[in-house]
């Protein structure tokens, strides 16, 4: 598992590079499962491709999640 912090882009998923599908949520800054999506799927090979190159250029911009978490934990907790 890896971490990307503040993306606010279209949510995605990809299955066996055949089928993919996005949620578009009505606010793009940020997702929330309170707020309307519309969700759309596709096996358009080319649509999937995009999705694996989008997918592969962010996971090689993330750090690990592990490290992001023990960064999150000398922290502490944010001051309110």
């Amino acid at each position: 598992m890896r971490h990307y912090d503040q993306y606010c882009g279209v949510y995605f998923s990809v299955m066996d590079r055949k089928y993919g599908g996005t949620t578009i949520n009505a606010n793009i800054k940020r997702m929330s499962l309170d707020g309307p999506a519309s969700g759309f799927m596709t096996d358009d090979a080319t649509y999937v491709n995009s999705l694996v190159s989008t997918f592969e250029l962010l996971w090689e911009q993330a750090v690990p999640a592990a490290e992001r978490i023990k960064e999150l934990l000398k922290e502490g907790p944010p001051d309110v």
